[in-house]
C-alpha cells in the first residue's frame, strides 16, 4: 500500500488541496470510498502534510455523527425496523453535522461539543464528547456515503440483494434513505470546496478489508463473518451507485487495486 506511487499521489492531492486554498479564507474538502478502502489513514496523511505548512486542520468523519442507539430505536420503530443498524443516511445527527459546517465557514472563534460515538459500543459514550475549537483553516469530512446525491425513486423498487428483498418489502427504508441523502447532498456536500472518492476495483473487495478493520476493535466486540456480510448489505446500493457513477461527482479520484496499492489520481475539473 505504502509505495511510492502512493505518497506520489497523496502529495499530489495535498498540493491541489494547498492551491485551493490559497485564495480562500478556509477550505472545506469531502473524502468518499467505500468501507476498508483507507480513508482514515489518506486524510491522516494529508492533515499531516497541511499542518507542516502550518494550517489548523480538523478532520472528522461522518461516523462522529451517529445517532445513539436509543435514537435509532425510536427511529426503527416510526419507520423501518432497519433503521436500528447504523450506518445509512438519516442515521446520523444532521444538526450537529450543519452546526459544525456552518460555524466552519463563519470563520469565527468557538467551541463547539457534541457526543463521542463508539463503534464497538454501537453508541454514544457517557461522559465523553467531541470538542472542536474554531477557527480551522481546513475542515475534511470523509465517509462511505460522503457527496452520494441519491438516486432516482424508480430505480429503487429493484432490490438489490436479500436484504432489501425480504426485509424491506415495503421500501419504507429504500425510500427514507434516498430521501435523506438528498437533503445531505443538500445541505452540506454542496457547500465543499473540493471533493476526492477513493474507488476500489469492486464492492466484493469490501468484506475482505472491512473485516480487516473488525480485527482492530476488541474480540467479544468484533462481528462474526455472517454478521459481518449482513452489516456490510446495509451499504451495498449506495457504495455501488457510487463505484458505477459516470457523473462527475467528485473533483478528483484515486483509483485504488485489488492489493489496495495506489494506480493513479484523475482530475475531473
Amino acid at each position: 500500500m505504502f509505495n511510492s506511487k502512493y505518497k506520489k499521489i497523496l502529495h499530489k492531492v495535498t498540493s491541489q488541496l494547498l492551491k485551493n486554498k490559497k485564495n480562500k479564507k478556509n477550505l472545506f474538502c469531502l473524502v468518499s470510498g467505500p468501507q476498508g478502502s483507507g480513508k482514515t489513514t489518506f486524510t491522516g496523511f494529508v492533515k499531516n502534510q497541511l499542518e507542516k505548512q502550518k494550517l489548523k486542520v480538523l478532520v472528522l468523519s461522518i461516523d462522529d455523527f451517529y445517532l445513539s442507539k436509543d435514537e435509532r430505536k425510536k427511529l426503527s420503530l416510526k419507520i423501518s425496523p432497519l433503521l436500528l443498524t447504523r450506518g445509512v443516511p438519516g442515521t446520523h445527527n444532521l444538526k450537529h453535522l450543519k452546526n459544525v459546517v456552518k460555524i466552519f465557514l463563519s470563520n469565527k472563534k468557538k467551541k463547539y461539543i457534541f457526543p463521542k460515538f463508539s463503534k464497538a459500543e454501537d453508541d454514544h459514550l457517557k461522559s465523553k464528547f467531541n470538542i472542536l475549537n474554531f477557527p480551522y483553516d481546513v475542515f475534511i469530512l470523509e465517509g462511505w456515503c460522503v457527496n452520494y446525491p441519491g438516486e432516482a425513486k424508480q430505480t429503487l423498487c429493484k432490490p438489490i440483494n436479500k436484504l432489501e428483498k425480504n426485509q424491506d418489502i415495503s421500501l419504507k427504508w429504500r425510500n427514507y434513505v434516498n430521501n435523506q441523502s438528498k437533503i445531505y447532498f443538500k445541505s452540506i456536500y454542496k457547500k465543499s470546496d473540493f471533493s476526492i472518492f477513493l474507488k476500489i476495483p469492486s464492492f466484493s473487495h469490501v468484506f475482505k478489508w472491512r473485516k480487516k478493520q473488525e480485527m482492530q476493535i476488541p474480540k467479544k466486540k468484533q462481528m462474526s463473518n455472517t454478521q459481518l456480510k449482513t452489516f456490510i448489505s446495509f451499504y451495498e446500493r449506495i457504495t455501488k451507485q457510487l463505484l458505477q457513477s459516470k457523473k462527475k461527482l467528485f473533483n478528483c479520484e484515486v483509483k485504488i487495486l485489488s492489493n489496495h496499492s495506489y494506480s493513479n489520481l484523475k482530475i475531473n475539473f
